[in-house]
């Protein structure tokens, strides 16, 4: 059976996907909640300048986790995607409860479970554009919801029925093991599964309890060095490629601030590129485990 990417220009082989960005924002509104403009993307001139510099540094793919009740724009997307040539992954999905549009606490798990397949296989509204990603589901501060576990429980449902990968929401690094630990009671296939914000955890006890489960972890708030320093991040990662887990690893820079752009004096996407990676290299880590990290790990993982 052949493999695809579902992007939001429609299918694509895996091997049209470069380098990856596996949890990204570059359309999103999450104002209505944090009171200020700072945290509103857009398709914009200073988007486009952005992501030219990200396309030149050498990023081939990206993968958009925005969902419902984040400002999610897929029409956005497809535009951005066709004017810059990258492939974009849109999610499907619903964030944490402080962020939950109201239908979530009118629906059914089935219901949801409906939608987020439907969005999967079928369209997001009457965009034409399928989502190809379950993302960015999401738990609290070292807490699961009751809102919450309905989410993920009506995910790993979709995700059983559709193949689609799925990825998560840690807040700060939290309860990664309590949501693996779910995805497995609930028969989810936990090799299409990745793990959010992990670089922000630091408990390296916890990073091998759900690798050696079969999941995925991201480090993906690269260029957030001031929730945590990249030198510990640095140590982490080091760590866990010297363990051998290099086939489990993603990553990203989780931008969602207009502040964050370096067009607007932040770090920027690119800072994985340009300023991430050359300090793997100074590190000892190999150019071929940063191609497992950044374009074959990414690959199996999103494709259908």
């Amino acid at each position: 059976m052949t493999k695809t990417i579902r992007t939001v220009t429609g299918d694509i082989s895996p091997e049209s996907f470069g380098p990856t960005m596996i949890h990204e924002h570059l359309v999103l509104d999450l104002s209505r909640i944090r009171r200020d403009d700072d945290p509103i993307l857009s398709d914009s001139e200073e988007m486009d300048r952005e992501l030219e510099g990200l396309k030149a540094a050498g990023c081939g793919g990206i993968v958009e986790v925005t969902n419902r009740g984040m400002g999610r724009d897929v029409e956005a997307l497809r535009r951005m995607s066709e004017r810059h040539g990258l492939p974009i992954v849109a999610a499907t999905g619903y964030y944490k409860q402080t962020y939950y549009p109201e239908e979530v606490k009118e629906q059914s798990e089935e219901e949801i479970e409906e939608l987020f397949v439907r969005e999967l296989t079928e369209g997001i509204g009457d965009t034409g554009v399928r989502a190809g990603i379950i993302a960015e589901i999401g738990s609290s501060l070292n807490e699961m919801t009751a809102e919450e576990e309905k989410v993920f429980r009506a995910a790993a449902r979709a995700q059983k029925r559709t193949g689609a990968p799925l990825s998560t929401h840690c807040e700060l690094g939290t309860l990664g093991p309590v949501q693996v630990r779910l995805f497995d009671e609930l028969g989810a296939d936990l090799s299409k599964v990745s793990i959010g914000h992990q670089d922000l955890n630091g408990n390296r006890a916890e990073y091998e309890t759900m690798l050696k489960a079969g999941v995925y972890i991201q480090f993906d708030t690269i260029g957030k060095n001031n929730y945590r320093p990249e030198s510990e991040r640095l140590s982490d990662l080091l760590y866990l490629l010297d363990r051998g887990y290099v086939g489990q690893l993603m990553l990203s820079c989780d931008i969602t601030k207009k502040s964050y752009l370096k067009v607007n004096g932040g770090f920027g996407y690119e800072y994985l590129f340009t300023r991430f990676i050359p300090r793997l290299l100074d590190g000892g880590v190999s150019r071929r485990e940063i191609e497992t990290m950044l374009v074959e790990n990414p690959r199996r993982f999103l494709s259908f």
